[in-house]
């Protein structure tokens, strides 16, 4: 296991909404063995998601949309994912507040942190604040859609048992999703 790491060099290969670089890193083990890594690492920032469900109807609320990524990898046209986006300098809580407005329509006041997780640590800096939040039909503010000129996002509303089956069937294939979807099952909250 690594002791200690340090960056020893690095040069941005691509910039864009976020940098890529190749970052060179030597790495000092437990057993006093060094090693030198050389990584593209995409510097994507940090983000917040939610999964919003209604414990009195048994449903949960995601978005489906295209995703580059997904397509790329294999052709999929479109992910259904709970809200989720980047802090843009807000704390983890105000931007899952914000992006379950804006993406989903549902208002929501306390979201519940319940872990943190990085979604491809070998190869992005990314890190998801994850929350759950309960919702009620009153809570309903708006369509939803996403208010980003890249976001047309479709708001579906899916009975709690389904979404986990959707899990198996492979229509959820999203990490933050899954993951979030599991600790739902697995605390009983839904």
């Amino acid at each position: 296991m690594a002791k200690s790491a340090r960056i020893t060099a690095e040069s941005v290969l691509a910039s864009g909404r976020f940098d890529l670089t190749r970052t060179d890193i030597e790495v000092v083990e437990d057993d006093g063995v060094t090693r030198k890594l050389s990584h593209e690492v995409y510097r994507h920032g940090k983000a917040a998601a939610v999964l919003l469900y209604d414990p009195q109807r048994s449903v949960v609320t995601l978005v489906k949309q295209f995703r580059a990524g997904a397509y790329l990898s294999d052709g999929a046209l479109a992910t259904i994912e709970v809200c989720a986006g980047m802090l843009d300098g807000d704390t983890a809580e105000v931007c899952a507040v914000r992006e379950a407005l804006e993406e989903t329509g549902i208002k929501i006041a306390e979201p519940r942190r319940v872990f943190d997780a990085y979604m491809s640590p070998g190869g992005m800096t990314e890190k998801i604040a994850c929350f759950v939040a309960a919702y009620g039909e009153a809570d309903r503010a708006g369509d939803g859609g996403g208010v980003d000129e890249d976001e047309d996002i479709e708001v579906i509303e899916v009975p709690f048992a389904k979404a986990l089956a959707m899990i198996g069937t492979g229509e959820i294939a999203d990490a933050k999703t899954i993951a979030l979807l599991y600790y739902a099952k697995s605390m009983d909250i839904i």
